[in-house]
């Protein structure tokens, strides 16, 4: 739409506001869960890694709607932006300092006014920690405005002047919100799109979301419909046919091998080598932790047999130049194996499908099941 022959938008500015939010979720969960003990393994896990860098659809679908985006130009790209650990390591220690210290607020409370009916007391509670919380929340503002830059709020001003590919002076004045609603992709957009996954250790055509799982608090929930492996490649092929990608979720390190860019079940000859056969189901990889969804990426093409059949996709990777110039090939034996997750618009879908996710009444992963790694 805008006609820029290289065109990035700015990944810091989401980026930015997922760590709050993400930040933002963690504190209310550790309100939520003050009574369970330290040692319980929900407070264990919410404590493990609680502003992980990677995300699912839909909670890039609350950044989305609820920022908007802005040109890379706007908000450049800082150092801790692609180097994010001592950042994150960092707002992760401080978090885990606040969620101490809100439990220890909210069991002082609750011995203070034990003497008030149970509504009025967990009423009055709640407001002293959501007080606390969002003093909590100014100082990972503050360090993210440091180690990131200040990026402009959602309902600000900017202006993005450009060249076209005409060679033609442009100009853009509008809000973040503004830009997303304008340039967005109105034909097949992340709002109206949902996410497809193969588990094989549940039941398929069926409904699941990832219990506390999520980056903006009360915001879009992370649902997923469970279905075969052929399922998730069908909607591929329809998606690629109608000049649409698909973002999709795998475990990016089995098989694989970055420099050639090559993602394929016989890339490592093991039983040659060691005289061993590695017997692992996909489904038993899942329950052992041998693997999850680690990594997304997004198919750009399919190379279909005479029957119309995938035989291998093309894969747009975000590592920079690896591979052949970022592009990665994978085999369909590899999609069987490490393919988790594909999303597909609505539109696109199978109506069946779409009727499962309208459904609701979703089953719940655990919160530490390898379905909800972050891609």
């Amino acid at each position: 739409k805008l006609k820029i022959k290289d065109f990035q938008l700015s990944q810091s500015y989401l980026f930015f506001y997922d760590k709050i939010e993400k930040s933002n979720h963690f504190l209310e969960l550790s309100i939520e869960n003050a009574d369970l003990p330290l040692d319980s393994r929900l407070i264990a896990h919410l404590s493990s890694d609680p502003i992980g860098d990677g995300g699912q659809l839909d909670m890039a679908v609350n950044l989305l709607e609820r920022y908007g985006v802005v040109p890379q130009s706007i908000f450049p790209e800082a150092y801790s932006s692609s180097y994010s650990s001592k950042m994150n390591k960092l707002i992760t220690k401080r978090l885990r300092e606040f969620s101490l210290a809100l439990r220890a607020l909210v069991s002082g409370l609750r011995e203070q006014l034990q003497d008030l009916e149970e509504e009025h007391r967990e009423a009055r509670i709640l407001a002293a920690a959501r007080k606390q919380k969002e003093a909590y929340l100014a100082e990972i503002y503050r360090i993210l405005c440091i180690t990131l830059g200040v990026p402009p709020k959602p309902t600000d001003k900017f202006t993005f002047e450009y060249y076209d590919t005409d060679g033609k002076f442009n100009s853009y004045h509008g809000t973040p919100l503004e830009f997303y609603k304008k340039y967005g992709n109105a034909t097949y957009s992340l709002s109206d799109s949902f996410s497809l996954v193969n588990d094989p250790r549940n039941p398929y055509e069926t409904l699941f979301s990832v219990d506390k799982l999520n980056n903006v608090w009360g915001g879009r929930p992370v649902l997923y419909v469970n279905t075969s492996s052929e399922e998730l490649k069908k909607a591929v092929v329809t998606s690629i046919k109608a000049g649409h990608p698909v973002f999709f979720g795998c475990d990016v390190g089995q098989f694989s091998h970055s420099a050639l860019g090559i993602m394929d079940t016989a890339l490592y000859e093991y039983e040659s080598a060691f005289n061993i056969k590695v017997t692992l189901t996909k489904a038993q990889r899942l329950q052992t932790g041998e693997s999850s969804m680690t990594h997304a990426m997004v198919i750009t093409a399919a190379h279909l047999d005479k029957e119309g059949k995938p035989v291998r996709y093309r894969v747009e990777n975000s590592w920079g130049l690896v591979g052949d110039k970022g592009y990665f090939v994978m085999s369909d034996n590899w999609f069987d194996e490490f393919v988790y997750q594909v999303v597909i618009p609505r539109k696109l879908a199978k109506p069946e499908h779409v009727k499962i996710l309208d459904a609701g009444n979703p089953r719940l992963y655990a919160p530490w099941d390898p379905m909800g790694t972050l891609a």
